[in-house]
């Protein structure tokens, strides 16, 4: 067996090894695979996500910047989001930064409800009401010209900092005041179709990869969880949305 052959089969993530959670240790990531799946429409395939970006950090040679473990796929069979929950809670309390790759939206919000004191750098097309209406303001990356009315006003009437994908994309320099400690949600579906096409969501008009990159890369934060999804590789041939998802997962762990 030569070397290549086996570190694919014993490195998870970013070359880390595969272990438990117990391994983890305080400063340490945790990156979690949920291959969840859509339920409805033609554009399938978010299950196959964490294996896809850990077979593509593999193919791309790619270390994480920080010690940890990858723990695997979570089961997602019976009541899958109440372990998740429990373990993501685990993880922080520990201080470990827990790397969770979906998998479709339902994942994110289980991070979202087992964190509900800290803000989110959300990057995603649609504003959600749920996000909206946390106690702690989040802020909107990438945002396209389709949100509901009521959803701008309540995000003006809370001062909450957003912006367009078309704004991030035409500025040469931009740098988002980001809090000291947030989740950070990034779903692919925020980019622009014709840039990457593997996501479950159709937006077309949306944020390019190299900019979502740089925004993300240039936000100062201490990141709590880092949540990936809408990612559906087989709808992308060439592999740009899962070297677009593993981009940004890098530069928010160089800087934040």
């Amino acid at each position: 067996m030569n070397n290549t052959h086996k570190r694919s089969m014993v490195s998870g993530y970013g070359g880390l090894p595969f272990g438990v959670i117990s391994e983890c240790k305080v400063g340490n990531v945790g990156v979690l695979g949920v291959p969840s799946e859509v339920d409805k429409g033609s554009r399938i395939g978010a299950s196959l996500a964490p294996d896809a970006l850990r077979k593509m950090t593999q193919q791309l040679d790619t270390n994480l910047p920080a010690n940890g473990r990858d723990l695997g796929n979570l089961d997602v069979s019976g009541d899958w989001s109440s372990s998740l929950m429990e373990l993501i809670s685990h993880l922080v309390n520990i201080d470990v930064l827990p790397i969770v790759i979906g998998g479709t939206s339902d994942v994110a919000n289980v991070i979202l409800q087992a964190l509900p004191d800290l803000p989110v750098v959300a990057s995603m097309p649609l504003a959600r009401h749920d996000l909206v209406e946390r106690t702690e303001n989040t802020v909107w990356l990438g945002l396209n010209g389709e949100q509901p009315i009521e959803v701008w006003d309540q995000i003006n009437t809370r001062n909450m900092v957003w912006s367009t994908a078309r704004q991030l994309d035409e500025q040469q320099a931009i740098t988002i005041k980001a809090p000291k400690s947030a989740i950070l949600w990034i779903d692919m579906s925020v980019i622009d179709l014709g840039h990457a096409a593997g996501t479950i969501g159709l937006n077309p008009g949306g944020i390019k990869p190299e900019t979502l990159v740089s925004v993300v890369g240039a936000m100062d934060c201490n990141w709590k969880s880092i949540v990936i999804t809408g990612l559906a590789p087989t709808l992308d041939t060439r592999g740009l949305s899962e070297l677009a998802a593993i981009e940004t997962i890098n530069q928010a762990l160089s800087n934040g």
